[in-house]
This record gives C-alpha cells, structure tokens and sequence, in this order.
C-alpha cells in the first residue's frame, strides 16, 4: 500500500488528501495517513531532494525548496502566469482588499482568488462590506520560505523580483509603492 500511496503523491500535481487516497484504494484514511507518516520519515532518513509536506489536511511530493533552481528549466509550469502574479500581489502588498486586487488585476482576478483559497494559499476574512485577503502558512510551506510573517514574506519577494528583470519590470510599480509606505 505504502508504493501505491508513493505513486499517486508522485504523480499528483496537486496536494491531496488522505481521504481521497484512501477512497482511490480502498482503505481508511487512518492507514493512509500512517503510511504517509512512515514515507516521509524515510525520504528524511535517505537525506534526499525530494519531500513530503502537509499542506492543512493534503499532502504533497515536492523537490526541497533548496534544489528548485537547479530543476526549474526542466519542470513545467504548476501555475498559469496570471494566477501566480495574482498571488504574488495579494503576498505582496497583504493585508489587501480584494477591491483593490480587483483595481489591480481586473475581474479574472475573482476567479484567481476562488482558486487560491481552495489550494489553500490565501485566506480571507470580511470586515464589513470588504473582504481581505492575506497569504496562509500554507503559501510560505509550498513556496519554501522561511516565514509566514506578512514583512518576511514582502522582503523575500522584492529581492527575488530584484533578481528577475521580467518580474521587476512586472513589479516595479508596486515595489516602489511598498518603499514609499516603508519611507512614510
């Protein structure tokens, strides 16, 4: 069962759960859950690239946050562009009202945030006729970042746009308006 389990964190492109696991195989949820355990203790015991992390109640088979740069040309993209560059406006500038995004983004954006929080990178919260937005741990656990503190996560994404002429050119807008804040 372990192997199967293997094979399907393998080839998912998406964290799933233990509960969809176990359906596809037709055991509990429980001895899903265990075999995960037992499979990420021994990927963590061999020292490889490759991981297993809970992402809330899904899991998913990744290559280590450290080693993303030696296999990026070779992988395909987990993200369309817009979705990814919606996401990386909510980390951002987060706290952010969604009617700002939308100001930012246009009304695809609606669409981007819907699947955004069923992947369970954004969360959001009402406050009166606003709704905002914000990245969750599980964002900063996906990503490989260090933090899930709001700060950390804008410093380490303006100095990954520093390095990317595309993205700066991309950003350069909102970095200059996330030094203005810094500056006030």
């Amino acid at each position: 069962m372990k192997e199967k389990i293997e094979a399907i964190l393998f080839v998912s492109s998406d964290p799933i759960s233990a509960s969809k696991i176990a359906r596809i195989l037709g055991v509990s949820a429980d001895d899903v859950e265990k075999a995960i355990q037992d499979l990420s203790e021994e990927y963590e015991s061999r020292n490889t690239s490759i991981e297993i992390v809970r992402l809330g109640k899904r899991y998913l088979m990744r290559v280590k946050p450290q080693y993303s740069d030696v296999v990026r040309s070779f992988t395909e993209r987990e993200f369309e562009r817009g979705l990814l560059r919606t996401l990386a406006i909510i980390a951002v500038k987060q706290p952010i009202k969604l009617s700002e995004l939308a100001k930012i983004r246009g009304n695809r954006c609606y669409e981007h945030v819907k699947k955004l929080k069923d992947m369970d990178f954004i969360s959001e919260e009402k406050r009166g006729r606003s709704t905002i937005l914000r990245t969750t741990k599980n964002f900063s656990i996906y990503f490989g970042l260090k933090s899930s503190d709001p700060a950390e996560i804008k410093e380490t994404l303006l100095k990954i746009v520093k390095k990317d002429r595309k993205l700066e050119e991309y950003f350069g807008k909102l970095i200059s308006e996330e030094r203005n804040i810094k500056d006030v």
